[in-house]
């Protein structure tokens, strides 16, 4: 059977617009804020976690002093682990008054993703980092002076051991504005000559750390011996490799960050119902006796009162729910795309530089 009080909403509604009115905006803005921000965010953390496979990041990198002899490649590849190739040059760039990290393109370690245009495939191109060309108004066919060599720009794209711009691992915060990242045929890199190359080594282990702990064991093992063969001039762990995890650990924070604010917005919306229907219930003070005299038991009018604040939010979440998975999630995802290299949808690049030992 109907409840007959039912018909009273639609009346304690048009009486009450205003306040109603505006508790479905305030719930509805902020649930489409949180849904939007944990679905972008889901989805880029998912994709980042993935790209470590995908693109076959280093374990780690090491950098010698002098370029090492194939006797020392193989006797570091006893420790049950592959050497790679990862020279680069660090070279100025008029046009931004800043340097370019330059790269020979890879194909084994730390792959590629071409964003926009093309990878080099000319002594005279280079592809250079997303976040840095857009930093810097450069795209697509523009020209750039490196070194004094005047390169043209083939590509946009995004190396997967720099998600993030550290020009040093001790960095407080990374720089995509006077640095970035580059890659270059094995023509063009060895056209700049020797001297500002940085002979870097990346490796990978045969059996993969199962965490955090284990891998330090496993670099701090790699260490004592890469030391009693070779001059270290630099060594960079993956797992405390901030240009490959601060994306990460910057997505993971704001994620919870998001979360608490949505419980305090609960506990907020649940004071505002409890104040509201208070007055409510203050206003109709005379209609309840009258009501209760009628039959109605108590359990009766609570239901009858908070059917409309109920409704309410209801019809607020769904349709903050609606404009988080559609556009503010794009919004969101916009904002990380602002300040960090790595994209959720990339192809792999399969044709660059070779390992050491091949």
């Amino acid at each position: 059977m109907r409840n007959p009080l039912n018909k009273r909403l639609p009346k304690e509604l048009k009486s009450e617009l205003g306040k109603y009115i505006a508790i479905f905006i305030f719930f509805a803005g902020i649930i489409s804020l949180v849904s939007g921000f944990l679905v972008a965010d889901d989805s880029m953390i998912s994709a980042y976690n993935k790209s470590f496979d995908k693109y076959n990041i280093e374990d780690g990198n090491f950098e010698l002093m002098q370029e090492a002899d194939d006797e020392l490649i193989s006797r570091l590849e006893q420790e049950e682990l592959s050497i790679y190739h990862n020279f680069y040059k660090e070279e100025s760039v008029k046009e931004t008054e800043g340097t370019l990290r330059i790269y020979e393109n890879r194909k084994d370690v730390d792959l590629v993703c071409v964003m926009d245009g093309e990878l080099p495939d000319q002594k005279d191109e280079i592809a250079i980092d997303r976040m840095h060309a857009e930093n810097n108004n450069l795209k697509v066919g523009d020209t750039v002076e490196v070194d004094g060599r005047t390169l043209t720009i083939s590509g946009l794209v995004a190396l997967s051991d720099y998600s993030a711009l550290f020009s040093n691992n001790s960095d407080m915060m990374f720089d995509a504005i006077k640095f970035g990242v580059a890659v270059m045929t094995p023509e063009g890199f060895d056209a700049f000559g020797d001297s500002h190359i940085h002979y870097n080594y990346s490796w990978i282990y045969d059996e993969q750390p199962e965490n955090d702990v284990q891998a330090k064991e496993k670099s701090e093992d790699f260490m004592k011996v890469l030391a009693q063969n070779a001059v270290i001039m630099n060594y960079i762990p993956e797992y405390l490799n901030q240009s490959i995890h601060f994306t990460g650990n910057d997505m993971g924070s704001d994620k919870g960050m998001f979360t608490m604010f949505l419980y305090v917005v609960v506990v907020i919306i649940a004071f505002v119902f409890a104040v509201t229907t208070a007055n409510t219930l203050t206003k109709e003070a005379s209609v309840i006796g009258t009501l209760r005299a009628s039959g109605y038991s108590r359990r009766e009018l609570v239901g009858h009162y908070l059917t409309l604040p109920m409704l309410v939010v209801l019809v607020a979440s769904i349709v903050g729910n609606i404009l988080g998975y559609t556009l503010l999630k794009n919004f969101f995802a916009s904002m990380y795309y602002g300040s960090y290299s790595r994209k959720v949808q990339r192809r792999d690049v399969k044709d660059n530089q070779g390992k050491v030992s091949e």
